[in-house]
């Protein structure tokens, strides 16, 4: 096979629905996803020449900084032909600072690879993007990866997998060693087909095009072809067992044979792509990416077993003013309101290329978008013409004419005309390329938006003089257009510009790239924890009102009242699904409108448009000035409290009455009264009804049994950590309800294994750790890793995720505000 992406043109490009998947690379920071990415595009035919992280010659890592770092700072995608299928593939970062990229990029995934080092087995970041997939309910395929290192060990990586990831497993391939004499080593050299019982063999310092296939029920001159097909009945017996559970085709042909090897292989593949899809169980693939070993057999599982977006799960539409039904064909795909002709596009991604200016990355849910259309912009309301459409391969980009539903592509957008930002929904009629011909439903129906997690760093930015200061903003600006996890406020006090980040590399990164790639020219201050302000006894109700002379009929009025809360939002029984519920916005705060604080006329308004009566004749619509009013009151509570003049957290603003008069055309004087309302509230307070908020941590310590006492007492003194388990590393990720999972992780079928050879037992995913599972606060534990790599030798690791914001008590305020 010899396909060139340019080459393979508009044949890759008009490609059926059920040749099409849209998958992702997930893995632990380093256990070979753009490896694997490169080998995959060169065996397709996509690249002449195979790129190399360490060189930082490779297709998907292109920006500066990660050929400079040898990591993956961004997602980037790749359109990969395959087989006649067409594999629209996302290599995502490993390391949890860019949690952000991966969510995004799940966000609009019908399947996901898993990849594991075979060394290191199931990590701390591999169970989180695992949870994230499982979440978003996307089926996985699993590869374990770098089977060539000393150390890999096969079998104990499964049993890791079934174990810590709570999930049955059919292994699709085997590893296939040779004793090598003169190292007296065992040597990975291919893979054991379970399925077709045969052997692929690759030869050595070969790029992995060259590969023998020795089918294993004739004769060989391999000397462990006993064993081999040992292996390979007893696995396929497994499988067949395993399968069985779902397909009944597979008892009624075990039951006419009653030999396992003669169930037929096309039943075993359509059973377990069935099986992957339902995500009852997941197919295990192995090989080294690195060694070219592997990967052509990978690719096969992902069109075999992953799913084509007529067979993934139905989107999530909804529209404020009426129900949307969403139904999924096998053939025609996404069909949303019943409308064939309406194309729905979710943006989820935004770049600045280098000579294309900026793109923004989409997914086509139901229709087909055409170049050139015009569209509606449902999070904004706004009408504009894109531009070509395109198909990204790394950071090249190859135009096209149209994208069907299911695919992704890349838009253009006029730079003067920024109207698309990540999470927002496009719809057009796919035949009229405009809006016109959609019912008013469609025009306002959205997916739903992406969740942002909150920063935990922040960073000081101070423009190296007064001329800087538009080209810093100018990159800024660019800068979170393409990544939305990135904050930026102004510190009124001093003025400085402060951005803020998901951690310490997040926010290295991001000043890298304003320095180096945008030429912002700056100072940049110390790393610092993102602290929030909060207050602790509701206020009075507050009334502001002003007349414009701009209009006759009436004033702006706001009275609005704060309170706050701790915890999580919807554990206050404030949020609801009816309109009656509180609003979140950032921050974690809460805004409630009471029960008719609209004016009297538009309240007239909303029922007599209800009923029919009448249309809406206001010069904006009831969404979009509730839109302004929830955006000014995040902005207000953005400008910081009376503490530290930081933004507030965790707050209940309720708007009790809020007036516009009747001719108005704009609301701007409504936007300056509750910055003015909210200002007031927050002054009647003393010093004593106000606080600080930290980021607390859920931190999991990885540590061997020797070291256990001294990282426990650690965390306990040094780090403030409230200690609540400390258990084997299997039981920390099983609950009472998934001891099946460990149960089975012992007794699963596995492969004869050299790792298992050399150590004489069979390889138990326990191993002596431990894993200490406390709460503490992000600032006790900046810094943390060089000590705990001091405490155990080298043999520690740690996870941590953000569980939430903390009120600190006087004294700890006192330290922090000291600092």
């Amino acid at each position: 096979m010899n396909f060139q992406i340019a080459r393979f043109g508009s044949r890759l490009f008009s490609t059926g629905l059920d040749k099409i998947r849209n998958i992702g690379i997930i893995a632990h920071i380093d256990a070979g996803k753009t490896t694997t990415t490169e080998r995959m595009l060169y065996y397709s035919g996509s690249i002449s020449k195979l790129g190399d992280v360490d060189q930082g010659d490779t297709v998907t890592d292109y920006l500066e900084t990660e050929r400079n770092r040898g990591i993956t700072i961004q997602s980037a995608a790749v359109t990969i032909p395959w087989n006649k299928y067409k594999i629209n593939l996302i290599d995502t970062p490993g390391h949890s600072d860019f949690t952000f990229e991966v969510i995004r990029s799940l966000r609009v995934l019908d399947g996901v690879v898993t990849i594991l080092d075979a060394v290191a087995g199931v990590e701390a970041q591999t169970e989180k993007v695992w949870k994230q997939a499982k979440d978003m309910n996307i089926p996985s395929i699993v590869y374990i990866n770098k089977m060539d290192r000393d150390g890999a060990n096969f079998n104990m990586t499964v049993r890791q997998i079934v174990s810590k990831l709570a999930t049955r497993v059919v292994l699709c391939n085997i590893p296939y060693f040779v004793n090598d004499l003169k190292t007296q080593s065992h040597r990975f050299v291919g893979v054991v087909d379970i399925f077709e019982g045969t052997l692929l063999k690759y030869h050595e310092n070969d790029d992995g095009n060259d590969v023998q296939a020795i089918p294993l029920n004739e004769p060989s001159e391999f000397k462990d072809s006993e064993q081999v097909n040992q292996d390979v009945m007893k696995l396929r017996e497994a499988a067949v067992e395993t399968l069985g559970e779902f397909d009944d085709r597979i008892v009624d042909s075990y039951l006419e044979t009653e030999d396992y090897m003669k169930v037929p292989t096309y039943i075993l593949h359509e059973a377990l792509a069935k099986a992957t899809i339902s995500q009852d169980v997941v197919p295990i693939f192995c090989g080294s990416s690195f060694k070219n070993i592997g990967v052509q057999p990978l690719m096969d599982g992902v069109s075999l077993y992953l799913p084509n977006p007529g067979e993934a799960q139905k989107p999530s539409v909804y529209s404020p003013v009426a129900s949307v039904p969403v139904k999924i064909d096998l053939k025609s795909g996404c069909l949303i309101n019943n409308n064939k002709n309406l194309c729905v596009a979710f943006a989820f991604k935004v770049i600045t290329h280098p000579t294309r200016g900026l793109l923004t990355f989409v997914r086509v849910y139901s229709g087909i978008l055409k170049s050139n259309s015009k569209v509606i912009n449902t999070q904004t309301g706004d009408k504009f013409n894109i531009g070509k459409l395109m198909v990204m391969h790394g950071d090249k980009p190859h135009d096209v004419d149209q994208l069907g539903v299911g695919n992704i592509g890349v838009i253009s957008i006029n730079v003067e005309n920024k109207r698309i930002s990540t999470g927002d929904t496009l719809v057009c009629h796919t035949l009229k390329k405009s809006a016109d011909g959609l019912h008013k439903n469609e025009k306002r129906l959205k997916l739903l938006p992406i969740e942002v997690p909150p920063p935990m760093f922040s960073v000081s930015l101070q423009p190296m003089t007064a001329g800087d200061r538009r080209g810093l903003d100018q990159s800024l600006n660019t800068l979170l257009m393409e990544d939305p996890s990135l904050h930026v406020h102004v510190d009124e006090d001093s003025g400085q510009t402060i951005l803020s980040g998901m951690g310490e590399l997040h926010l290295d990164i991001a000043t890298t790239r304003l320095r180096d790639d945008l030429g912002a020219r700056m100072e940049i201050g110390k790393v610092m924890i993102n602290y929030k302000e909060t207050i602790l006894k509701p206020t009075a109700p507050v009334a502001k009102s002003i007349e414009d002379s701009a209009f006759k009929k009436g004033q702006f009025e706001i009275t609005l009242s704060l309170d706050s809360f701790q915890g999580k939002p919807e554990d206050t029984g404030l949020i609801r699904k009816d309109s009656e519920g509180a609003v979140l916005l950032n921050d974690n705060n809460l805004v409630i409108f009471e029960q008719d604080c609209e004016p009297d006329f538009i309240l007239e308004r909303v029922k007599r448009v209800s009923r029919g009566d009448q249309d809406w004749d206001l010069p904006m619509t009831m969404e979009n000035i509730q839109n302004t009013i929830l955006s000014s009151i995040a902005a207000s509570l953005q400008v910081g409290g009376p503490v530290a003049g930081l933004s507030m957290h965790s707050m209940i603003v309720r708007v009790h009455k809020w007036e516009i008069p009747q001719d108005f055309d704009k609301i701007s004087s409504l936007v300056t009264l509750i910055r003015q309302a909210i200002s007031t509230s927050i002054g009647q307070l003393s010093e004593k009804q106000t606080t600080l908020m930290e980021p607390i941590m859920d931190v999991a310590v990885h540590v061997g049994d020797s070291d256990l006492g001294t990282v426990s007492q650690d965390l306990s003194t040094a780090r403030a950590a409230q200690v609540h388990s400390i258990d084997d590393e299997l039981d920390s990720t099983s609950s009472e309800k998934l001891y099946w999972a460990k149960d089975l992780a012992e007794s699963i079928p596995l492969p004869q294994d050299p790792a298992d050879l050399a150590s004489g037992r069979h390889s138990s995913p326990i191993s002596g750790r431990k894993v200490v599972k406390a709460i503490t606060p992000l600032r006790e534990m900046m810094g943390y890793l060089p000590k705990l790599k001091s405490l155990t030798r080298g043999h520690g690791s740690y996870d941590m995720v953000y569980s939430g914001m903390q009120r600190v008590s006087p004294e700890r305020l006192k330290v922090i505000l000291d600092e």
